[in-house]
């Protein structure tokens, strides 16, 4: 517990569709997808949150993990996804990343401060257009050095040994480590109103996202600012 992240004590369930070296099959992560629908309601999943990507190679319309993304959201589970770590060059989007019913997620670098006006857009950030010219990504949360659980013996493990952090932790970036972050902010606001649906938590996330001067392409609706979110929100009840 010497760190902790948004939503700390949320329930998790794992749903591993990578091998130990963070790789896979489009039709394995669809799988898992799949698997999260069909057992929405046993294991009260509100949230995907989706730390993975592939370049995007067709229309959003013709693409399977999108697809299979979108049915679930349309099953009122809120979907974040990763924009993916190839910027900071244009039309880098990763899918699933590219449907636009989904939260896809940008990495900023908050420089390790509490402060937020020394925060920038990370540089390996993915940037729009998507490959349908869509404005992606739709926010921005921290991931740069963000400090994490530890899987000792792992591959990331024995690979990233200079990333450990004391025993237990070890520091990574990434977009795949601003996602979660993004889905933890979420499971706070469903704790307030679990009936919202998932379009209405996209809305109320891009209304409480802080802009950074930067194109949408590159930011989105902004850098997510919780605190404004939650307490936006109590202000409404």
């Amino acid at each position: 517990g010497q760190y902790q992240a948004p939503a700390s004590q949320a329930n998790l369930v794992g749903v591993k569709v990578l091998d130990k070296m963070g790789a896979g099959s489009l039709s394995t992560v669809i799988e898992g997808i799949e698997w999260c629908i069909q057992h929405q309601s046993e294991y009260n999943i509100d949230i995907l949150s989706l730390s993975l990507g592939s370049d995007a190679v067709a229309p959003a319309e013709d693409d399977p993990v999108v697809n299979a993304v979108e049915i679930a959201w349309d099953n009122g589970m809120v979907v974040c996804v990763a924009a993916g770590n190839s910027g900071p060059g244009e039309q880098t989007i990763a899918s699933p990343g590219i449907s636009p019913k989904v939260i896809t997620v940008g990495a900023a670098d908050d420089n390790n401060t509490v402060d937020r006006s020394d925060d920038s857009v990370a540089d390996f950030s993915s940037r729009g257009p998507t490959i349908d010219g869509l404005i992606k990504p739709d926010l921005l949360t921290p991931g740069v050095d963000i400090i994490s659980l530890r899987a000792p013996r792992s591959f990331l493990d024995k690979t990233n040994k200079a990333a450990r952090v004391d025993t237990h932790y070890m520091s990574l970036s990434g977009t795949s480590m601003a996602t979660p972050i993004c889905a933890g902010v979420i499971a706070q606001l469903l704790q307030r109103d679990p009936n919202l649906t998932p379009d209405q938590v996209k809305e109320r996330l891009l209304d409480a996202c802080d802009d950074l001067g930067q194109s949408p392409h590159i930011q989105g609706a902004g850098y997510l600012n919780a605190s404004d979110l939650i307490e936006d929100f109590a202000n409404v009840e």
